[in-house]
């Protein structure tokens, strides 16, 4: 890979193997980290807004490094929020006090993401594939609370994984769930709509003992 040193694993901190025990709060945050700067695989819009539970800090670096070898020419994923570092009130977010919510940029058409922070995207310039690939990593640690994203930008990724048959009909019910509640954190489902999450997805991770930080 063009640029890219020969042993991408030396790049980057190996991600833990078992974070800390216990449950975490969604209004404070302790023993957090800060994600680090690597800028081969992600950009920080914000390194002092970029605090973390180690869960967080895992899921972000590990779906980065996966990206950088599943689409080596796609954008580097823009990572926004997360959280101060003790947690607690953050102006303009109604969520990021405990560590456990991230902001990250999804790919245009082109697999480009702008590295100067979040483009608003029609669900025409939503690059379906790319963005599944993200989502899908995103999915695979396991560690996945739940995700919000806008309508328009959900239908595109169900109506992609069933054409496609990367996912059975009951998956896609079950991880994309029917329009329901304006309340978007008491719907069912992982893949949740929300407004306002047009250029970005915003990623809740669980506590690292399974539960749901509350």
């Amino acid at each position: 890979l063009e640029g890219f040193p020969d042993d991408l694993d030396t790049a980057v901190p190996e991600v833990s193997d078992t974070a800390s025990e216990g449950s975490c709060s969604d209004q404070y945050l302790h023993n957090g980290v800060q994600l680090p700067d690597l800028p081969l695989f992600y950009i920080r819009v914000s390194p002092s807004s970029a605090w973390g539970t180690q869960d967080m800090i895992d899921v972000l670096i590990e779906s980065a490094r996966h990206m950088r070898w599943l689409m080596p020419q796609s954008s580097r994923i823009v990572i926004g929020d997360i959280s101060h570092e003790h947690g607690g009130y953050f102006d303009g977010h109604k969520s990021h006090r405990g560590g456990v919510d991230a902001d990250v940029g999804i790919y245009k058409t082109g697999a480009w993401q702008s590295p100067h922070g979040f483009t608003d995207l029609h669900p025409d310039e939503f690059d379906v594939e790319a963005n599944w690939a993200l989502i899908s990593t995103m999915l695979e640690t396991g560690k996945v609370d739940m995700i919000l994203l806008d309508r328009g930008h959900i239908e595109r990724l169900r109506a992609y994984t069933l054409r496609t048959g990367l996912l059975t009909a009951e998956e896609v019910e079950r991880i994309f769930p029917p329009e329901g509640s304006r309340d978007a954190w008491a719907n069912t489902g992982i893949v949740r709509h929300v407004a306002g999450h047009t250029g970005h997805l915003h990623l809740r991770v669980l506590c690292s003992d399974g539960t749901r930080a509350h």
